[in-house]
């Protein structure tokens, strides 16, 4: 399986990867939300899930996610909003924009697990 990783944080980044490395994922690691574009558009979409973070500069997580969602190519990939935005509104705004999870900021690896785990059995 197939992972990329958006957030302009590395900690954050080894982190995650550190935690999903166990079961067998692959990652790709973006510093940006443009970043992860590049990224998906490289491996001509042959990416199973991404974990995005919301607050990053150049993209953001949010508008990266909306222009994937609008792209035929890559809509159907689901995207995981990992970020400190613990806005109920935001929370909504990015379900609505097609988030298939969110993950408030700190969590801990079971949750990031449990999460993953859900998005992956409703394929």
């Amino acid at each position: 399986m197939n992972v990329i990783i958006a957030d302009d944080s590395k900690v954050v980044r080894s982190i995650v990867e550190k935690a999903i490395k166990p079961l067998g994922y692959s990652s790709f690691q973006a510093n940006h939300g443009g970043e992860a574009i590049e990224i998906l558009e490289k491996m001509d979409g042959k990416v199973d899930l991404i974990l995005m973070d919301w607050n990053m500069p150049i993209i953001d997580g949010f508008n990266a996610m909306v222009k994937i969602k609008n792209d035929f190519r890559f809509s159907s990939i689901p995207i995981i909003m990992l970020t400190s935005e613990s806005d109920d509104n935001k929370v909504k705004m990015a379900r609505d924009a097609g988030a298939a999870g969110y993950i408030k900021k700190p969590f801990t690896q079971d949750e990031l697990l449990e999460n993953i785990q859900q998005v992956i059995k409703g394929l």
